[in-house]
Parts: C-alpha cells; sequence; structure tokens
C-alpha cells in the first residue's frame, strides 16, 4: 500500500500532543507528518511542509545534510536510533536543536520519526528559574541589610537638612544633593524591604521621564569628574525631546534606574569618551537611549548582564546595578534593549509607557 503525503493517512493524532516537535518522514526524506510544536519551533506551516522532501526542500542547511547519510544508513540497516545536536538557522533566527531519528515500519513501509527538542528555549527557562532564585536570595539579603542602612541614611538626611539651614548661597546645591540622594537611598531601603516582604511595593504617580533624566544627569557628572581623577576623561551630553515626557511610576526607583545606566556607561569608557543621553517619544511611548563609546560586551556577557550578581568588574562590582535596572523598567511595565560589541560601544535603550500629560488636556 502506498502512503500519501498527508497526515490523515498515517495515524499519528497522539504525536500532536507532544512538548517537543514530531516530523515523520518516510524512507525518502518525504514529509508525512509534522506535529504543531515543530510549526512553533520551525516557524513554518504544516501545509508548507508535508508531502516535500525534508532533507532537501525544507531544511536544506549544513546541519542537517550532515545526517541526511546517517538517516539513509539508519533507514537501510534498521538501526534502533540516533541523535544529533546542532544550531539550526530557523527564519526566527538560529536556535540550537536536538534532533533524534527513530525508524519503524508500518506495514510494508519504512518509516522514521524525527523528533525535535528546542534547547536554547529550554536554557531560557532555565536561566529564567535560576534568575528568579537569585532574585528571591537578593530579598532575604535585603531585608537584613535595610533596617541598618536606614539608621546610616537618617543620620545623612539629619545632618544635610540642618546645615541647609545655615548653608552660604553657594553651598546649598551640594547640600541639596546630597539631602535628595538620601531620600532617594530612603525610598531604595522601602522598596528592598517590600520585596523581601511581598515581592514588589511602588507608589506610583506621574513623572516627567526628562526631569529624572535631568537629576540623573546632575549625580552623573559628579561621577565624571571622579573619573578624571582617575586619568579618564568622559564627556556627558544630554538631549531631551521637547516638552514634558510622561510616565507613570516612582520617582526615586526610575532616578536610580537611569543612574545606574549613566554610572555603567561612564566606567565602560577606559580612557576618553562620551556618554550620550536621549529622550524621545514613539507612539505611545516614552524612550531613553543611553550610549556610550566606551569598550563594549562580547556576546556571552551581553547574554547575562541582567542576572543578580554577575559582575565583569570583580571586586568592584556588585553584580547589582544592572540587575536593579531591569527590575525597576520591568516593575514599570517597560522594557530594555540592549545592543553591544567589543571596541563598539554600548547602547542601552528604555521603553515605558507613556502617560497623559494632565497640561496639555483639553
Amino acid at each position: 500500500m502506498k502512503i500519501q503525503a498527508s497526515p490523515d493517512s498515517v495515524d499519528f493524532a497522539t504525536l500532536e500532543l507532544l512538548p517537543v516537535g514530531v516530523i515523520v518522514v518516510n524512507d525518502q526524506g518525504t514529509v508525512l507528518f509534522y506535529n504543531h510544536r515543530e510549526e512553533q519551533i520551525s516557524g513554518r506551516r504544516r501545509e508548507d511542509v508535508v508531502g516535500r522532501n525534508f532533507f532537501l526542500d525544507v531544511a536544506p542547511c549544513t546541519g542537517v545534510q550532515e545526517f541526511h547519510g546517517r538517516f539513509g544508513e539508519l533507514m537501510e540497516h534498521g538501526e534502533e536510533s540516533v541523535a544529533f545536536d546542532f544550531t539550526f538557522p530557523f527564519a526566527m533566527g538560529a536556535r540550537r536543536v536536538r534532533i533524534n531519528l527513530h525508524p519503524f515500519r508500518k506495514g510494508s513501509d519504512r518509516l522514521c520519526i524525527i523528533f525535535v527538542e528546542d534547547l536554547t528555549e529550554g536554557a531560557k527557562v532555565r536561566e529564567s528559574i535560576l534568575q528568579s532564585q537569585r532574585y528571591s536570595e537578593l530579598g532575604e539579603v535585603a531585608a537584613k541589610v535595610a533596617h541598618n542602612f536606614n539608621n546610616l541614611l537618617s543620620v545623612i538626611q539629619m545632618s544635610s537638612e540642618l546645615a541647609l539651614e545655615r548653608a552660604e548661597p553657594a553651598q546649598r546645591r551640594n547640600l541639596e544633593r546630597v539631602l535628595e540622594a538620601a531620600q532617594d537611598g530612603a525610598a531604595l531601603v522601602a522598596r528592598l524591604r517590600g520585596i523581601a516582604q511581598s515581592g514588589l511595593a511602588s507608589s506610583r504617580q506621574l513623572l516627567d521621564l526628562n526631569a529624572s533624566v535631568l537629576t540623573a544627569a546632575d549625580f552623573a557628572r559628579q561621577l565624571a569628574q571622579g573619573a578624571a581623577r582617575e586619568g579618564r576623561q568622559v564627556g556627558l551630553r544630554v538631549n531631551l525631546a521637547p516638552g514634558r515626557l510622561m510616565v507613570l511610576g516612582d520617582g526615586g526607583e526610575l532616578r536610580e534606574a537611569i543612574l545606574n545606566l549613566l554610572r555603567n556607561a561612564i566606567e565602560a569608557i577606559p580612557g576618553q569618551g562620551t556618554v550620550r543621553v536621549l529622550t524621545s517619544r514613539e507612539p505611545g511611548t516614552a524612550v531613553l537611549d543611553v550610549i556610550d563609546d566606551g569598550s563594549g560586551m562580547p556576546p556571552e556577557v551581553l547574554r547575562r548582564i541582567f542576572t543578580p550578581m554577575f559582575t565583569t568588574k570583580g571586586d568592584r562590582g556588585t553584580g547589582l546595578g544592572l540587575a536593579s535596572v531591569h527590575a525597576a523598567i520591568r516593575h514599570h511595565g517597560g522594557a530594555v534593549e540592549v545592543d553591544s560589541a567589543p571596541g563598539q560601544g554600548s547602547h542601552f535603550r528604555i521603553i515605558l509607557p507613556e502617560a497623559p500629560d494632565p497640561r496639555v488636556q483639553a
């Protein structure tokens, strides 16, 4: 009996339910069945695949060609199974996959089931679980640190307020910076306590992203001056979108996230360079770009930069700066995008939902 190239002609309905990709081919490599999970992995519809030769038409890449010959041997000699791991250039991007070939007979026909496991997706799931565990551990540490740190901030805040009352005009701006930093620090402690106790607890109010950037840039200039004392020359350029750029969020948390990005950008410049800070509007969103012409990051570092406790700075780093940026922007309903390469600097983009500005509403 000749089997037609149709999933209905082969009774493999149960394979539709498996959590891995499933492809059934005959001894010539013609696709007879292609399950829904394989459609998701490959980004191809089964009606575009069934009836075509898997090795020559459907997946004619180098990795597949390497085991095409092995498939022939498998079908000819009736071996039990064979497996391959390789990177496949899917239309949606390259992914690491594991292929298992299992030959079998249906009547007089020799067929083969190809199981496709997406290793890239599995690695992402494992990393996500690991990152969640690290955040949990971070919350436990935060609860222990918060109490003592809050006492220190109270002393700084009280002393700054007393000094501000008697300060000369020339000194007032510096004291105001110290007081504002202490207030943001106290808000940070409150958020750390919230993370330890219930996962998250941040107030939300209308904020001007431009104003938050200006405040963070003011502090960042002090960091750039510190870099100059180390023999590095770092310039800071700020270019803001016209008017107010409103978002809904926590002012201290947002300023802290921006300052962390600016601090990282300044520290990434080994000699002389510039950090550019830009805000802009896109449909429904407020965008912040932080661009440096520093040393950049290789792919293996880029994949892990938002992982808590991961740092490339040795004893100088805590591994919490970019992790806290990612968490803060996620809490605000936004996203962080990164583009970087060795020797080409880094470009961080923060995308936040834009909120209506009550001043311009009719």
